[in-house]
């Protein structure tokens, strides 16, 4: 035997949605402000602990200074800056590294331009001739820092997709 239909002021069997809209999209929206500060807080942590790696893990004959001092990163929500590492001049045999500050901040402003949307951690090192010293001469500038990056986003997903999943 059928129970009761369901009614709703003069409609019989009418099913009404009495969700307040307004306040489900308040919820929606502060809980995807928590997640995103969150994503910026780990991106952050990543970037310091890839920074960190990269410049002691350096294998390269720092000779001006430059390249260990343009090692950098920024974290950037929808195109902006919202997180930035602290730039740290080392000293070479022949230079005070004062060019590598300036190209890390100078490269890291140009690749902010190619991220317009999201959450984005950019690790970068400055210096033109980065790539050819890792390239050419198979010295570490950022390669055991981009394998850190790599386990340490890979664990990260991992935590966000059982902690929202």
């Amino acid at each position: 035997m059928a129970g009761k239909s369901p009614t709703s002021g003069k409609y019989k069997g009418a099913l009404v949605n009495k969700t307040n809209v307004l306040k489900l999209q308040k919820g929606l929206k502060m809980k995807l402000a928590d997640i995103a500060k969150a994503l910026v807080e780990q991106l952050t942590y990543i970037g310091e602990e890839c920074v960190r790696i990269a410049r002691e893990n350096g294998s390269y004959n720092d000779i001006t200074g430059n390249l260990r001092s343009s090692i950098g990163y920024v974290v950037l929500q929808d195109g902006k800056p919202v997180k930035q590492g602290v730039p740290k001049q080392y000293d070479g045999k022949a230079g005070n590294g004062a060019q590598g500050v300036t190209a890390a901040e100078d490269l890291l402003k140009r690749l902010q331009a190619q991220y317009p949307r999201g959450i984005v951690l950019v690790i970068c090192a400055g210096m033109h001739y980065a790539a050819y010293v890792e390239n050419i001469y198979h010295k570490d500038v950022l390669t055991s820092a981009d394998l850190k990056a790599q386990s340490l986003l890979k664990d990260l997903m991992q935590d966000m997709s059982l902690g929202y999943g």
